[in-house]
């Protein structure tokens, strides 16, 4: 009789540690499993600001572009950072410098928007534009995010592409 006095606690001892040790997985599968959707919405919350970026720093470039097209030098000035606004001066001397240097950029005939990134308060488009010319050119544009919510161009720099129109 001693020894199913004793053999029930020890059993017991076993259930409880069983129990315990089933709780403890489960406890970490929630974990795991709590963890992982977090990541799925904040990936899905990601994209879905770089894609919001994406589409508002487009903008942005497709703006300034039709303002040179259009000839209006303080609205494609707008559009720059206050750096380089400062830099400038004033929106002639901002578009004399477009006229002289960046010809593919004041008067593209064609372009096509190819690559983006960002990481929420910088944005990168890596442009294709031809110039009247038709010669291609790869365009890269960065944008910062203003304390508004607003994107602005703080640089643009061309180099003529490697390969030809075909």
């Amino acid at each position: 009789m001693p020894n199913q006095v004793n053999e029930v606690p020890r059993r017991k001892q076993t259930l409880d540690k069983e129990s315990s040790f089933r709780q403890k997985i489960w406890k970490l599968w929630l974990v795991f499993f709590a963890a992982g959707l977090a990541t799925l919405f904040t990936t899905s919350l990601t994209h879905a600001g770089d894609a919001e970026d994406q589409q508002q720093t487009r903008a942005v470039i497709e703006a300034q572009l039709e303002a040179f097209k259009q000839g209006d030098g303080p609205k494609a000035f707008s559009y720059a950072t206050p750096n380089i606004q400062t830099m400038f001066g004033d929106a002639d001397t901002f578009m004399q410098m477009v006229r002289d240097g960046y010809d593919v950029v004041y008067r593209p005939a064609s372009v096509r928007f190819v690559k983006f990134e960002t990481d929420g308060m910088n944005a990168l488009h890596a442009v294709q534009m031809v110039d009247r010319q038709k010669t291609l050119w790869n365009v890269y544009y960065v944008l910062q995010k203003r304390p508004d919510g607003s994107w602005r161009i703080s640089s643009c720099e061309t180099e003529k592409a490697e390969t030809d129109l075909i």
